[in-house]
């Protein structure tokens, strides 16, 4: 039986390749097409709550074929994410004012959809198990409709502290960090409901095990805590290059650093302490409106020097 396990995953790693590789030729050519990039995004956003709704309806009903439509369904939204990323940038080149696709809250939101639904299908790709979904597509969603109907959707010049190559690295390693938070936050909600009803056995029926929601939510943490710690310092040298020096104490630092503070506090009581069940689960929920705080409530309602990013 292992062997044939193996056998199957050695074999897939080309599938998944190719799928990957079309995804990418496939946005590529419809970024060339007459359409503006928000039709693209709001495509995928569209696309996103069709996933969403399908995952939902696959928890509730286990059917296989509604399980591979919802897999499916949530792929072409990023293909279509994508697409209107590329589109952005080709129209930013046109204007005279090209920047990377993530410089402003439209931008950040779109971008934080597209990069959580790629951890979340690499994530159910590795463990198998599509019901996390029921509870990440949904955030998807909901980002990525926040940026649509909250957002302003203008191309505007890049303030000149943005007019760096750091851009291309803080900001990308930045939004890996909150898209792994995003997918751990679903794994961790999931685990409190399936404590919650434990003896309710139609969530018990419809519900991966504790131990493996428990183990999605640490791996998701485990892989992108680096990377946030990553982006922190990437970020202090950037800040060092256009504002003269690594720390100022602004909003944004100050909560970024609460955020590596809780999820470091996560990763010690779980490794170091042998804390599992529950209370990690809730560790993972408060860490990430910690996340929320850093992201919304600072660009919005805190002033700072990375006020840019609130439109």
């Amino acid at each position: 039986m292992k062997e044939v396990i193996v056998e199957k995953k050695r074999f897939s790693l080309p599938i998944d390749t190719l799928f990957v590789l079309g995804g990418i030729a496939t946005s590529g050519f419809l970024s060339l097409l007459p359409y503006e990039n928000t039709f693209w995004y709001k495509s995928a956003m569209l696309v996103y709550g069709l996933s969403a709704l399908i995952y939902i309806a696959y928890l509730l009903i286990r059917e296989r074929i509604l399980g591979n439509m919802a897999t499916g369904i949530l792929f072409t939204g990023l293909v279509l994410n994508l697409t209107g990323m590329l589109r952005r940038a080709i129209e930013s080149y046109q204007m005279g004012v090209f920047h990377p696709p993530w410089s402003n809250l439209f931008e950040a939101l779109t971008f934080w959809s597209f990069i959580a639904g790629s951890i979340y299908l690499l994530i159910e790709r590795k463990y198998g198990f599509k019901l996390i979904g029921a509870f990440v597509a949904p955030l998807v969603f909901f980002t990525s409709a926040y940026a649509v109907f909250k957002a302003s959707h203008q191309i505007q010049p890049l303030m000149p502290a943005l007019r760096s190559y750091w851009l291309y690295i803080h900001v990308v390693t930045a939004f890996i960090g909150y898209a792994g938070f995003t997918v751990a936050f679903g794994g961790a909600v999931a685990y409190l409901i399936k404590e919650k009803f434990k003896d309710n056995e139609f969530i018990s029926r419809f519900l991966p095990s504790k131990d493996v929601l428990d183990e999605i939510t640490y791996k998701s943490i485990a892989i992108v805590f680096p990377v946030w710690t990553a982006s922190i310092i990437l970020g202090a040298a950037w800040a060092n290059e256009a504002w003269g020096g690594y720390w100022s104490w602004d909003p944004k630092e100050v909560w970024s650093l609460i955020v590596w503070l809780f999820f470091g506090a996560y990763l010690h009581a779980r490794q170091l302490m042998g804390w599992r069940g529950k209370r990690v689960a809730w560790m993972v929920v408060f860490g990430f409106i910690t996340v929320l705080i850093c992201f919304f409530a600072i660009n919005l309602y805190f002033p700072g020097l990375h006020s840019y990013a609130t439109e």
